[in-house]
């Protein structure tokens, strides 16, 4: 196969395989998973100074925009790398594409990204969706980003095979019409996946952050006492987590002489009492508003000495 022909199938199967490792990825994003497509930008976001950030979320129109920038930039921008990596690939396994060791597109397409997706993002890798404790959550990411690259690496190989295959039965065929029929199927297969991660990609805009992200409460139905469904909201989050109270406890330990853990139960049986507060946002002075929130108190005395205060916790 001439190098032109080549590097064509091969572009054409890594963007295949971008588009199913894509897919996969979105389907473990639905099931509560972290992945690239969004961990990236709470990767990269650490490392711009707060005046280019300031500057970069205003151009774009505030931060909720910026949010789906990034997912969409990092959407794209894994689909060119898949087709760049698809036709260095087949640059060198034209000459006998079916006698590619796997061990070695396996070391490259699967073992290496995994290292370095561990060593870049071993920060944020422990994030969860589903409330899953740190540790638990980063095994699970690496686990489902592992999933992700074998499926490109199978696609890549396979793909690049079923279109450099010169024999079909008992006769030979040159670059056409052969291979365009079999780019015809490959690409047939790369558009219906396609259109199951549009699908799974439309899911999760409607359970993401961007409706409620940056919401304010302002004009006429402005009240003394501000609704909780109302008040200002911001997150960082893509999509924020649905928190598993199970998993999860309050722990007093360290230098203290009382130690205790309480559950959510525990705290949630508490005697709870009704106070009114105002509370602004740290960084923006004018997104502030009353609202009533509910106190768990409980008597605690963390030295193991009452002095007849309450130390209270608040949910």
């Amino acid at each position: 196969m001439s190098r032109t022909k080549a590097l064509f199938a091969g572009l054409l199967a890594g963007l295949v395989g971008g588009i199913l490792m894509t897919a996969a990825m979105l389907l473990l994003a639905a099931l509560g998973v972290a992945t690239p497509l969004v961990i990236i930008g709470d990767r990269l976001s650490v490392f711009i100074s707060p005046g280019p950030f300031l500057s970069l979320m205003g151009k774009v129109g505030g931060y909720n925009h910026l949010k789906q920038l990034g997912v969409g930039s990092t959407i794209g921008g894994q689909l060119l790398v898949a087709s760049i990596a698809g036709a260095i690939f087949a640059f060198f396994a034209r000459r006998n594409p079916r006698r590619v060791p796997a061990i070695w597109t396996i070391s490259i397409f699967v073992i290496l990204p995994i290292v370095a997706f561990a060593i870049a993002f071993w920060p944020v890798l422990g994030t969860s969706y589903v409330g899953l404790p740190i540790n638990v959550a980063r095994l699970v990411t690496l686990v489902g980003f592992a999933l992700c690259v074998f499926l490109f690496e199978r696609t890549v190989v396979a793909g690049f095979q079923f279109l450099a295959t010169r024999k079909t039965g008992r006769h030979e065929y040159e670059f056409s019409p052969a291979i365009g029929r079999r780019a015809f199927v490959l690409s047939a297969i790369g558009v219906a996946v396609a259109g199951g991660g549009f699908a799974l990609a439309r899911k999760l805009f409607r359970v993401a952050t961007f409706s409620y992200d940056g919401t304010q409460y302002k004009g006429q139905i402005v009240e003394p006492i501000t609704p909780n469904q109302l008040f200002y909201c911001v997150t960082k989050n893509v999509v924020d987590p649905k928190v598993n109270v199970d998993l999860w406890h309050l722990e007093v330990g360290g230098l203290v002489q009382n130690r205790a853990t309480w559950r959510f139960q525990d705290l949630a049986g508490f005697t709870a009492t009704k106070q009114e507060t105002t509370l602004s946002r740290s960084s923006f002075r004018r997104r502030a508003g009353a609202s009533a929130w509910r106190r768990q108190l409980h008597r605690y005395d963390p030295a193991g000495e009452s002095d007849g205060t309450d130390h209270a916790a608040c949910l």
